[in-house]
Order: C-alpha cells, then structure tokens, then sequence
C-alpha cells in the first residue's frame, strides 16, 4: 500500500503515516491480548505487534509490561533493551520510522491484567511478556 500511494504524482504525504496498533487504546486490541487458542496458544502478543511493524505498522505501541520485578530486575532490563533492539533493527532493516511505547505496570506480572481504570483514554490488557 505504501509503495502505491507514495508512487502516485499528485499526492504529497505530510506527518507520520502508518497504521498504528495501541493494545492499551484499542478494546479490540485488548481483548485479543487475553485470547487463548483451543491449541493452549496465546493471542496477541509483542511478536505480532513487531511482524506487523514489518509490513505496515509504526511499531509497538501502548504495551503494557511487568513493572517493580525487583527479585529479576537485571533480568527484566535486558529483555526491555532486546524488545528495543528489535524495533531498531526492524526500522533500519525496511527504513521506517517505528515507535516503543511499552508501560510498566507496578506490581504487575506477566499475564495479569492491567489496571488504567482510572483514566478515560486507556483500556485494561493482559501484562505482555517481553520473552516471547
């Protein structure tokens, strides 16, 4: 779709154009993140979020994460720092501009559900884990 709108004369792109997926901002998206497959497979998670980037997303965006895992600390920035690397060797690779939004979640672990309750603009998702 890029290819095709950017190859038409007439038409000048402004901005930042992409299709953009926040888990947190979406309750499609955050329902998705909570599905298990009868196969005991998971639903959405961080790798679909970076296989989509690859096509025609801008990135990871709104996720939210374990955060406070003060017994693993070492162990939980290493995985941040490779999500991250990931993205970066994703917009190097097919010369895009990708985000991160990734929101640690205190005294949450991986798997539980989020709580933004208190806020109007964001919708309650499964903790995403950064290791798959």
């Amino acid at each position: 779709i890029t290819s095709v709108l950017q190859s038409l004369e007439d038409i000048r792109s402004t901005g930042y154009c992409g299709l953009m997926l926040p888990v947190c901002e979406d309750q499609r998206l955050a329902q998705l993140s909570t599905f298990t497959s009868k196969d005991g497979g998971s639903g959405l998670g961080i790798v679909h979020l970076l296989n989509i980037s690859s096509v025609c997303g801008v990135g990871v965006d709104t996720v939210p994460i374990a955060g406070n895992n003060i017994n693993d600390r070492t162990k939980s920035l290493q995985s941040l720092r490779s999500l991250l690397l990931d993205v970066v060797g994703l917009a190097e690779r097919w010369n895009k501009p990708l985000t991160l939004r990734a929101i640690p979640c205190p005294g949450k672990k991986e798997g539980e559900m989020s709580e933004f309750d208190d806020s109007p603009h964001m919708v309650n998702a499964k903790i995403f884990s950064l290791d798959d």
